[in-house]
């Protein structure tokens, strides 16, 4: 399943972490991991696009 998946929001939502302003996530906590890059890395890549 993770070779159709582009993008994946890891990590639990925390309530003390919110910030509605982040991309694609709830909580400042979580990370967006660009799937098919760690899969071809065989480590985590955090997304390239993410606007800070």
């Amino acid at each position: 399943m993770l070779s159709l998946i582009d993008i994946l929001v890891d990590g639990r939502f925390l309530e003390g972490q919110k910030d509605l302003t982040l991309q694609f996530r709830g909580s400042a906590n979580q990370r967006i991991i660009d799937v098919q890059k760690s899969l071809k890395a065989n480590q985590v890549v955090i997304w390239d696009k993410l606007v800070h």
